[in-house]
Parts: structure tokens; C-alpha cells; sequence
């Protein structure tokens, strides 16, 4: 490792001057950067997966005891710039870093080497592990799914649309010209089926990808959909709905940070007839695999309503059935004489 620690000083020494402003009198003539020095490959930012960590630690110290690992293995970063998810039986944490490829390609071997001199490294790996530093989010020994958590990571898979889940990419101008178009639609077939999810920031594949979306962003878009949900008809109430702003863990750094909107909506229980919601337009929309159907005709309203009206009356039905046969069972062994039970006591 010596010389290769005396090429990374020679190359960082000319970009130093000391106070004066003159340049430094220990480096020789022939030991100035070559002139093609400026022609270099700048360090590009990756993101780095990191194993078997010790799931007995919080969060905090994995942190900041990867840090110092880190940078023991030459490679610094800021705290800001780890992630750790920590689970009852295991963690894991992603790490943006700015690096070359070579220094990146020799980083197994340089761990290997230090595992055995740095007490920080045996502290942070689980018992009976060893620690994994691996490019990219998924790495081959990774490929669960994660949905749900505090926060999402560019590049996982969520899984495909169904009648309660829609994806939307969200590129371009999309909060400012067809998101809200969607939530109408959306949100009322949601609320006339059994409720749903609607993603924005998700590829139709179910693949994560975020939207920029600044703190100013998230407002306006609490704002409108606060709007859109006032004008549905009957009244939605704020518990039948939930709103979140899901962060988005990726390579990038630059520009506003990548957030994944999520609007949740739960059809109200207690309802004394099936309810047709429609938007503020007075246009109905109902939910399919993957689709929508609307606005609807009033014969199609009619035929939903007749439909729902069925269903709900078969629903009584079997119900009446059911309590039908447990009363009948109940009158026969009411009506089976019982033996007289005899009792001996013996003295």
C-alpha cells in the first residue's frame, strides 16, 4: 500500500500552496504532474452497498463507526451521505461515495487486509459474518423487495399494478399538468371499488426512480390534493385518505432530493347503502386491473348500481342462510331427551 499512497500525494502536492503563494521547495523538477495531469477522469459519485453489519447496534454508531471503516480503506465520506436500514436480524446501509474505478475495483482486497488490523471493522460486521462492500444498490446477494419502509431505494422493484395499486413516472412537468387530472380520476375509482394506493414516481414496471420534489413542491401538492378530495361527491373525509412524501436513496445528489408520493385511500365501513362517488366535474370513474374505466354513461351507472345492489343482497343472503342453520341445529338438540344421570356415593 506504500506506493500507492505516494502516488495519490504526488498527485494532491501541486494543488497546494503554502501561505507566501510560492510553491513548494521539496518537490523536485522532474517530479512536477505531466501535462496531460489535467486530462485525469474527475472521481464519479457511486453508491456503495454495505452487508452484514451488526444488527445489535443502532443506527447512530453503525453509522458512524462505518464512517471511520470507510475511511480507513481510503475512502471518506460525509456522515450525511450514509444511509443504514437496521432490521431485528439484520442491517445493511448505502454509501454515496466520489471515487475512481480503480480505487473502487481494488477495495475487496484492501478490506481483506485491514479486517485483521482495525478493531472498528470486527466491531462493526455481525458475529460469525463478514463484511460485504459491493457497488450498487441490489447487489446478487440482495434481491428482496422493499415496500413500506421510512425510506425507498432507487432501482427496487415494487411490484406490479394491480386493482388497488397504480404507478406513474411522474417525469417532466407532470405535478403541474396531468397530476391532477389523475387524481380525480384515480381517487374516485379507488373509492368506488375497495380503496387503493396511487405512486407517483414509480415506472409502470414497478421499478423506483423518485420525482424532484422540493419542500415547496410537497405543499403545493398537499394543496391540491386537498382540493380535488373537496370536490368529490358524497364528502371525503381527511381519515379516508393519507398523503406521504417517501424519500428516494440513489446515486444522484444534485438538484432538488427524490421523493416517491404516495396517496392512500380506504373506502368508510360504516356506510348504510353502497355510495357512487364521482368528482367535481360530475363525471364517475370505476377501478380495473391496472386501468380505469370513465367517466361513466348513466346506463352504466345504472347497471353498476344494480350490480353492487346484487352482490350486497347476496352477501345478506348467505348470511341469513348461515344464522338459518344454526338455528335449526339449535332446536333439534333442544328437542333430543337427555338421559338422567345417576350418582353413587359410596361411604
Amino acid at each position: 500500500e506504500t506506493p500507492r499512497k505516494t502516488s495519490l500525494t504526488q498527485e494532491q502536492e501541486p494543488l497546494m500552496e503554502p501561505p507566501g503563494g510560492q510553491p513548494l521547495g521539496e518537490l523536485p523538477a522532474e517530479a512536477s504532474p505531466p501535462e496531460d495531469a489535467g486530462a485525469e477522469a474527475a472521481p464519479s459519485r457511486r453508491l456503495l452497498y454495505v452487508g452484514h453489519l451488526n444488527p445489535q447496534l443502532p443506527v447512530p454508531v453503525l453509522a458512524c463507526l462505518l464512517r471511520d471503516a470507510l475511511e480507513r480503506l481510503e475512502l471518506p465520506v460525509a456522515r450525511e451521505h450514509i444511509e443504514v436500514v437496521r432490521r431485528p436480524r439484520e442491517a445493511f446501509a448505502l454509501v454515496q461515495v466520489a471515487t475512481h474505478e480503480d480505487t473502487l475495483a481494488s477495495l475487496p482486497w484492501r478490506l481483506l487486509a485491514a479486517s485483521g488490523r482495525h478493531q472498528i471493522i470486527q466491531e462493526l460486521v455481525a458475529r460469525g459474518k463478514e463484511l460485504v462492500l459491493e457497488e450498487g444498490w441490489e447487489p446478487a446477494s440482495r434481491r428482496a423487495e422493499i415496500l413500506g419502509q421510512e425510506r425507498l431505494f432507487q432501482g427496487a422493484l415494487l411490484g406490479c399494478e394491480t386493482r388497488n395499486v397504480e404507478f406513474k413516472r411522474g417525469s417532466g412537468g407532470y405535478l403541474s399538468r396531468a397530476f391532477k387530472h389523475h387524481l380525480r380520476c384515480y381517487v374516485c375509482a379507488f373509492l368506488n371499488g375497495e380503496g387503493g394506493s396511487l405512486l407517483v414516481g414509480v415506472e409502470d414496471g414497478g421499478r423506483v426512480q423518485g420525482v424532484r420534489c422540493s419542500p415547496r413542491d410537497e405543499d403545493r401538492v398537499r394543496l391540491l390534493v386537498d382540493s380535488v378530495l373537496q370536490g368529490l361527491k358524497p364528502q371525503v373525509f381527511p381519515d379516508a385518505y393519507r398523503l406521504e412524501f417517501i424519500p428516494v436513496v440513489g446515486a444522484s445528489a444534485t438538484g432538488a432530493p427524490l421523493k416517491v408520493i404516495r396517496l392512500s385511500v380506504q373506502v368508510p365501513k360504516a356506510q348504510a347503502e353502497p355510495l357512487l362517488y364521482e368528482t367535481d366535474k360530475g363525471e364517475v370513474f370505476l377501478r380495473r386491473d391496472g386501468s380505469i374505466q370513465g367517466p361513466l354513461s348513466v346506463h352504466a351507472i345504472q347497471e353498476w348500481c344494480r350490480q353492487k345492489w346484487t352482490a350486497e343482497l347476496r352477501k345478506l343472503e348467505e348470511r341469513l342462510e348461515v344464522l338459518t342453520a344454526e338455528k335449526e341445529q339449535l332446536q333439534q338438540q333442544l328437542r333430543q331427551p337427555r338421559p338422567l344421570s345417576c350418582t353413587c356415593c359410596v361411604l
